[in-house]
């Protein structure tokens, strides 16, 4: 059924960034036509990582779309040529410090299908420190380490505002892996 009947009729590019370009997209449907704008977003991944002692590490990320600090999974965007796993091995050692022993792939999702193309990659990673963080020159974060169940709690209660992170531990719950 995806795409069945639909038709992108036009797209022109509004505004190309260093990672990300704004298009205007026309698509017809059943003689239709509808105009959105839409984000070309390469695609993410976001990594759940889980120390030893069954502990996890997280971000407290300063993020411009909601001007505030958010509690969140170590996640980035794939660069060209990288294949998600090497995105996800790449950003958990630079954000975090942590090297991935194994990395279990969660799926796929699509964060916000209605205004971006952005196919977002989730993992959960048994990891261990290697090194201290180095986090890209723009990032505002801070590493936060945690019981798992909390992190879990915090997603049940909805005390977490981030999808991405509370989708990571509702999936490590359900498969066991947390």
């Amino acid at each position: 059924m995806q795409g069945s009947g639909v038709k992108v009729v036009e797209e022109r590019e509004l505004c190309a960034g260093r990672r990300f370009s704004l298009k205007r997209v026309v698509v017809e449907y059943e003689g239709r036509r509808f105009t959105r704008d839409l984000l070309e977003h390469p695609g993410s991944v976001a990594i759940l990582p889980i120390l030893q002692d069954g502990s996890v590490v997280l971000l407290r990320q300063w993020r411009p779309g909601c001007r505030c600090w958010l509690l969140e999974a170590p996640a980035g965007t794939i660069e060209p040529g990288e294949s998600p796993e090497e995105t996800a091995r790449r950003e958990l050692l630079e954000e975090t410090g942590l090297a991935a022993d194994e990395l279990i792939n969660l799926g796929s999702v699509y964060p916000t299908p209605g205004t971006s193309s952005e196919k977002m990659h989730l993992y959960a990673a048994r990891a261990h420190p290697k090194t201290r963080p180095r986090p890209e020159e723009d990032e505002i974060l801070v590493t936060v380490r945690m019981p798992f169940d909390r992190l879990y709690e915090m997603a049940i209660r909805g005390e977490l505002l981030d999808g991405k992170t509370v989708l990571l531990a509702l999936l490590a719950r359900a498969r066991g892996i947390a």
